[in-house]
């Protein structure tokens, strides 16, 4: 079925260009609330991402020794949102300079989705490939760019999996002293459900009352938020500290950045939260006020030319 998605052609994944947008703002987050399967937040490790058994060892003593350390002091642990893009590896590599232990998460987008619609996506396929085999079934459009769309999505998972695992070689290669500091990255394979939050994000951002293509990518926001907000599902609770950083690396010329913050605020708004008792649930975005073209110059001056080379190629 996996490899079927792919045959889709060209013409249909550019056709649907003007439509993600808007079902960034239904489609996606309607589907998640209709959608009645149980979920819980589970992440996988890639066991090459440590070297040895001995670095185990000594991440583990330098866990323990920054905890120690950082008692009554200012937290050394972050989480960071990383695809391999290159704001989001400025920000880890930023923070693992400043000697903070970094841990990175890269939400599997493509693998949430099949399991969600995997009754969907095979009633497509089959008639999918009935429409290829028997030359008088054609497949409807609709078919065709929802197949077209997971085949986008599942591609796009794929490079930034190539490129997340590449990039820690060459970080870890040019960088040695980071090693113990740059944890495995948590693959999210699935995420806890919270219909009250993804309805309450829905409601916030249909009073925007946006253009279509402005909501493009705001669902994968949707589902970072949740993830933080039920971490302790899917992590021991003393990972989880009060005032744990939580960051995205999206940064002022994102499109998507001045809408986090108008869904943020009517979020709290709503609810009326306080936000010292819940910032372990926020997510920063400490790019916000910097411009790309900033963020390259500022990687330029503080990030190995191995790693720059290897981002800008």
């Amino acid at each position: 079925m996996d490899d079927i998605i792919f045959r889709i052609s060209r013409h249909y994944i550019t056709g649907i260009a003007g439509i993600l947008g808007l079902g960034a703002a239904t489609y996606f987050i309607r589907r998640y609330l209709s959608n009645n399967e149980k979920t819980t937040s589970s992440y996988y490790t890639r066991s090459d991402e440590l070297d040895t058994v001995h670095n185990l060892a000594i991440l583990s003593q330098t866990i323990n020794n920054s905890n120690a350390k950082n008692n009554n002091a200012k937290n050394r642990n972050i989480h960071i949102f990383w695809n391999g893009s290159f704001n989001s590896t400025y920000l880890l590599l930023d923070y693992l300079q400043q000697d903070y232990i970094v841990q990175p998460i890269y939400i599997e987008r493509y693998t949430i989705r099949k399991a969600l619609e995997h009754e969907q996506l095979q009633r497509y396929t089959n008639e999918y490939n009935q429409s290829k085999q028997q030359s008088n079934v054609k497949c409807s459009p609709r078919v065709l760019e929802y197949l077209a769309d997971v085949a986008k999505m599942k591609r796009q998972q794929e490079l930034e999996g190539s490129q997340i695992a590449m990039l820690r070689r060459v970080i870890t290669n040019q960088y040695p002293e980071f090693r113990a500091n740059l944890l495995p990255t948590r693959y999210i394979t699935t995420i806890e459900k919270d219909l009250a939050h993804s309805q309450r994000f829905y409601d916030a951002l249909r009073k925007l009352a946006l253009q279509p293509l402005e909501y493009a990518g705001i669902e994968l926001y949707e589902q970072a938020s949740r993830y933080i907000a039920h971490m302790s599902s899917s992590t021991k609770q003393s990972e989880i500290k009060q005032n744990q950083k939580i960051v995205i690396g999206y940064s002022q010329d994102s499109h998507l950045t001045p809408i986090i913050y108008k869904i943020t605020e009517k979020i709290e708004k709503d609810l009326n939260i306080n936000s010292n008792s819940n910032s372990r649930h926020k997510i920063d975005l400490p790019l916000s006020g910097i411009s790309n073209k900033i963020i390259k110059y500022l990687a330029s001056e503080k990030i190995n030319k191995e790693v720059m080379r290897f981002l800008n190629s």
